[in-house]
């Protein structure tokens, strides 16, 4: 696990992250608020840094796009989560949905795995 979490956010000026949680409705950076004190009991040094841009805004996680991140978790969840997973847990009517997006309005566990992906080396 990598000894340090760098967010960067790259943003239009006055414009709000566009990411939040489905399930708990928190805001990136609230959820990061929750985050940061226990990545850095964890001896995470966290370093969060806003840069204004012209262009089009991104977040990065340790220099990976969030929304590549995003896009892994949620393939974790649908592998996890799959049809013939459930079906093997017993659990087929919690299959899930595999045409269901990948968005910037996600449950808090796929952000949580997002940032896991990030520190792994």
């Amino acid at each position: 696990m990598r000894e340090r979490f760098v967010v960067l956010w790259r943003r239009r000026t006055g414009a709000t992250c566009p990411y939040r949680t489905a399930d708990t409705g928190l805001t990136l950076s609230e959820l990061l608020q929750e985050l940061v004190p226990v990545l850095e009991e964890n001896g995470v040094t966290v370093e969060v840094h806003v840069e204004e841009t012209e262009g089009e805004g991104d977040v990065l996680f340790n220099s990976v796009p969030l929304d590549d991140l995003l896009a892994e978790a949620v393939g974790a969840e649908r592998y996890c989560a799959g049809p013939s997973r459930m079906e093997e847990l017993g659990n087929p009517a919690l299959a899930f949905d595999p045409n269901a997006p990948v968005g910037r309005v996600l449950p808090e566990i796929v952000f949580r795995k997002a940032v896991l992906l990030a520190l792994e080396e």
